[in-house]
């Protein structure tokens, strides 16, 4: 479980630290905030889209997008891409009569020709600017709209460790006391939990939301044994918390290592979703022998 535990937190670094999923360059202010249909209510409206400094999370009646991307000025758009060549995931922005217009990529678009967007060929969504996150969205993604709008993920891009640690530490350090306590700790679990669910059904179109959301709710009540086993096991000074310098102790070369491993961490992370769905029976076997 320890090593659990620690994996769990280097894949959360990779998740910033890793060049091909983030970017330095934040989203234009004009577009970040939530938006939705006219009602801003997304039990009515049925759509949802947040955007942060660093990515977006996007919610309808069917799916769950949730990406970090870098934008880029085209013909007088804005595109947010995940820069991975993937054009399902490549999206253009403007804002026309305070309404953001977004504009997709035509059928076998071959990534060059632009034309489309001067001369409309898909259907646009129109989305309107709402004064604040719908609580519904909230409640299911609070942790992720936070870590969009953190500077953690711009610190984790660039290639300096001390920084991306302090950074990281200072996102899951929720009352800033610079200790890590177990809430805190299950916090950053749950994020990461969610995180991947929703990153491995970006590359996974057999997974629909709901399935994808039924796993991430089935392990939440497991997080808690992972963050204590995680504490027993690095808590050298027994405070009951965790400081940056226990975290850091022994592994002064996480970070780098984190990066030249880039393609494992990567699909370790879209592994998550089957080592979350395994998870909840083995804990419960575990709890029956109690």
């Amino acid at each position: 479980m320890c090593k659990v535990g620690l994996k769990l937190f280097i894949l959360l670094i990779s998740c910033l630290a890793i060049p091909t999923i983030t970017f330095s360059e934040s989203i234009p202010m004009k577009y970040q905030g939530f938006w939705s249909g006219k009602s801003c209510d997304f039990s009515i409206e049925k759509y949802a889209l947040f955007i942060g400094e660093n990515g977006y999370l996007y919610e309808d009646d069917t799916k769950v997008e949730f990406n970090f991307v870098s934008p880029e000025e085209k013909d007088g758009w804005t595109l947010l891409s995940t820069k991975d060549k993937n054009y399902d995931f490549y999206f253009f922005y403007k804002i026309e009569n305070n309404q953001l217009i977004e504009r997709y990529t035509p059928d076998n678009w071959d990534g060059v020709d632009f034309s489309f967007l001067s001369n409309q060929e898909t259907q646009d969504t129109i989305y309107f600017k709402c004064d604040k996150k719908d609580p519904t969205i909230e409640s299911k993604y609070g942790e992720l709209l936070t870590l969009l709008d953190s500077p953690t993920v711009g610190s984790c891009q660039q290639s300096e460790r001390d920084s991306c640690l302090k950074s990281l530490f200072s996102f899951l350090d929720v009352n800033k006391d610079k200790k890590l306590h177990a809430a805190e700790l299950n916090r950053g679990l749950r994020a990461l939990s969610l995180l991947s669910v929703l990153l491995s059904q970006n590359t996974n179109d057999d997974i629909d939301k709901n399935a994808s959301f039924g796993i991430y709710i089935a392990t939440v009540p497991f997080l808690p044994l992972l963050t204590q086993t995680f504490i027993y096991n690095i808590d050298y000074d027994g405070s009951g918390s965790l400081t940056l310098e226990e975290i850091s102790q022994d592994r002064g070369d996480l970070f780098s290592a984190v990066v030249n491993a880039k393609d494992a961490v990567l699909k370790d992370i879209r592994s998550l979703p089957d080592f979350f769905r395994n998870l909840a029976p083995l804990i419960q076997g575990l709890n029956n022998l109690n």
